[in-house]
């Protein structure tokens, strides 16, 4: 009865190896970038367009004082942020530098703008949101023209568990 043992060292070898595949592919996704998910795949338009989206999104919510997607909107500028920092390539070192130093700011002050949408506190993150479209006005001054000339993209937006929203970021 040489079948059974067969059969089972079979099975006990795929098991093996979907184990160790599911490992791999938790492994890959730890170590992909927290944009990766979002962003993944995107062509670089589509990161900055999105960002831009969701900064004219966070302002329009703002006029109205209602914080309602704001904090899903200044993540998805956090993770655009970090997608374009580590994807844009600029020939000139001190302008790269610059550029990379926009992003990490804009990046940190999305953070305030979620921090104060999760908190209710909408004066905060009028304040917030100002000083982050300075930080995208000064990463808009040193990004390649043919990123943001480029032809309008389908833009994409972080959701949250708590806010529902479709495609186009909209309740």
């Amino acid at each position: 009865m040489k079948t059974p043992r067969i059969l089972a060292s079979l099975l006990a070898f795929t098991a093996a190896s979907f184990a160790l595949g599911t490992r791999a592919a938790e492994a890959k996704k730890a170590n992909a970038p927290e944009w990766a998910e979002l962003f993944g795949g995107a062509a670089l338009p589509v990161v900055w367009q999105s960002a831009a989206a969701a900064s004219e999104k966070i302002d329009a919510a703002l006029a109205t004082k209602k914080l309602d997607g704001v904090a899903d909107w200044a993540e998805t500028i956090h993770l655009a942020s970090h997608a374009l920092e580590d994807q844009v390539k600029v020939d000139d070192a001190e302008r790269a530098k610059r550029l990379k130093a926009a992003f990490e700011q804009a990046a940190k002050i999305a953070d305030d703008v979620i921090n104060a949408a999760n908190h209710n506190e909408a004066g905060k993150a009028a304040d917030a949101q100002r000083r982050l479209k300075s930080a995208l006005a000064l990463a808009k001054a040193r990004m390649p023209k043919e990123i943001l000339y480029a032809p309008k993209q389908e833009t994409r937006f972080a959701k949250s568990a708590g806010h529902a929203h479709d495609e186009k970021g909209d309740h």
